[in-house]
């Protein structure tokens, strides 16, 4: 800062005001990207979230009403660019036969577009329940 004639009046140079206006946007420069990055992974876990609830959901409900339909479903989720898939298979070392109850393995996969490009959420559990007839 610069003293004035007699009056002592003081004030910033063209000069000062300049560097500090370089020195800020040097400081703006390199947050910026890095809060970009920051909003670009919060979204995401946003989204991750949202998928693993639509996931825990869709396996919470299989054989609730009766027994478990084998094969594979897709169900309409309210959250828009999301899909899913479901589904029920006997379990590999499970014994199979007739209408008696016996262990499936149930699988939801969630699947959406974020960040530019495909994520998806796969939660896999066993049931044990009679087969729908």
């Amino acid at each position: 800062m610069t003293a004035g004639g007699k009056g002592g009046a003081r004030g910033f140079t063209l000069i000062e005001v300049l560097v500090a206006f370089v020195i800020l946007a040097l400081a703006l420069g390199a947050l910026l990207p890095a809060l970009s990055g920051s909003l670009r992974g919060a979204r995401l876990s946003g989204d991750t979230l949202v998928a693993t609830a639509y996931a825990q959901s869709l396996l919470a409900g299989v054989g609730v009403e009766g027994g478990i339909a084998e094969g594979s479903f897709t169900a309409t989720l309210e959250r828009p660019g999301f899909a899913s898939r479901l589904t029920v298979r006997p379990w590999a070392g499970g014994a199979a036969g007739g209408d008696e109850p016996r262990l499936y393995e149930v699988t939801a996969r969630i699947e959406w577009h974020g960040g530019g490009r495909p994520q998806a959420v796969t939660l896999t559990t066993t049931r044990y329940a009679r087969p729908h007839r």
